[in-house]
């Protein structure tokens, strides 16, 4: 792993602290721009960076990692003295994978630290073993393509492998893999029928939620318990939402639903129906557990159509659902905020050079946005 802090007496410290993880290889950097070069010359599983350095900040070295490809996937573990929800909601939203306020007890970094070097070793294998398994299938394919039942049994692995890939293993929804198959391929069955239900062919509806306070689940009652709530969530959208609608684990406790077909007044309904479904009833788990699970949500029309006729691409409009979940957050939590084109155009222009956060989002209602709030069950309006 890779430590990147300014300060000598905190690398030497945080490096004290990481010997209690001998597994672990740390390598530390006092400098932010030797970071990339140094990240890239030892492909470190984990990266604990500090927020504030000089004269280049950690959320800069962050960007910068995040925008190599060969470092995009590397685990971000932000350190910093900063406790306030808009430092972290920042962090988060350039692509940190965690947030510990410095310096935190020994065993809590060391515990991070390895779930997310573990994480990382095991996604790192399953990628290895895929890619091996394609070369070996195209290997296969070329020595015995006359054989015929050699070729079916490859196609029927091809097949496996495949459904694996687009697949999260514990809860069995699709992966972020599966977006562009689904977007690519989204049914539209009896237009007539669809019609009657608010249908609009060529419209996609992209939500995105996570489940309020999730790590205190983990926490009071344990990852076992915290798994189990995420496979409930699962079932819950299976039961309750079409079956036309794409249902992911975006990462975490973090999900996107991708409804098909519905304008405004259905995206409403659907975003409705969505926390209705998480947080409607207590979850009875294993153990004779039972729990009040809400979610935080944001949504957002695809394509978007600005006031001049600009559009924006799936990756901004999910940019704008993200911006809004993390609005409905700051708002309370167990609610959900859908964004809609507003009166001022320029917005396409604000959202594409990443200059627009949650708080902007909230200010550009009535200019470059309408937003619609919507309670979840039981909370106030």
């Amino acid at each position: 792993m890779l430590v990147i802090d300014d300060q000598p007496i905190i690398l030497e410290a945080v490096r004290g602290i990481l010997r209690l993880a001998p597994e672990l290889e740390v390598t530390t950097v006092d400098d932010a721009d030797s970071a990339i070069v140094t990240a890239l010359e030892i492909r470190p599983h984990v990266v604990l960076l500090d927020l504030n350095m000089e004269p280049v900040d950690g959320l800069e070295v962050l960007q910068r990692l995040r925008a190599d490809p060969e470092l995009t996937d590397v685990s971000v573990v932000m350190l910093s003295g900063a406790e306030e929800p808009e430092t972290k909601v920042e962090a988060f939203r350039r692509g940190a994978n965690d947030y510990v306020v410095k310096l935190p007890s020994p065993l809590e970094l060391v515990a991070r630290v390895r779930y997310h070097a573990k994480a990382a070793a095991a996604t790192a294998a399953r990628e290895a073993a895929f890619q091996a398994l394609m070369e070996s299938r195209a290997a296969l394919e070329e020595t015995n393509r006359q054989m015929e039942e050699q070729k079916r049994q490859l196609e029927l692995m091809n097949r496996e492998l495949t459904e694996a890939s687009l697949t999260d293993a514990l809860t069995g929804l699709r992966n972020r893999r599966w977006l562009r198959y689904f977007l690519e391929q989204a049914p539209v069955t009896d237009v007539a029928a669809e019609e009657r239900r608010n249908h609009t062919p060529g419209m996609f509806t992209f939500a995105l939620f996570d489940l309020d306070h999730f790590k205190q689940i983990n926490d009071r009652h344990g990852h076992e318990t915290g798994d189990a709530v995420l496979v409930e969530v699962a079932r819950r959208l299976r039961r309750d939402l079409r079956h036309s609608d794409g249902i992911l684990r975006w990462g975490g406790e973090e999900f996107l639903v991708v409804g098909h077909g519905y304008d405004r007044e259905g995206a409403v309904d659907f975003a409705r129906r969505i926390l209705q479904a998480v947080g409607g009833e207590p979850m009875k788990l294993p153990g004779g557990v039972s729990l009040k699970v809400t979610c935080s949500l944001g949504f957002a029309p695809a394509p978007w159509h600005a006031a001049d006729g600009m559009r924006l691409g799936r990756e901004q409009v999910l940019h704008l659902a993200d911006f809004a979940l993390y609005l409905g957050k700051l708002e309370g939590r167990n609610r959900g905020y859908g964004v809609f084109p507003g009166p001022d155009p320029a917005i396409v222009e604000r959202i594409s050079d990443l200059s627009l956060d949650a708080l902007g989002l909230r200010r550009e209602h009535g200019r470059g946005v309408e937003l619609v709030a919507i309670p979840g069950p039981e909370s106030a309006p």
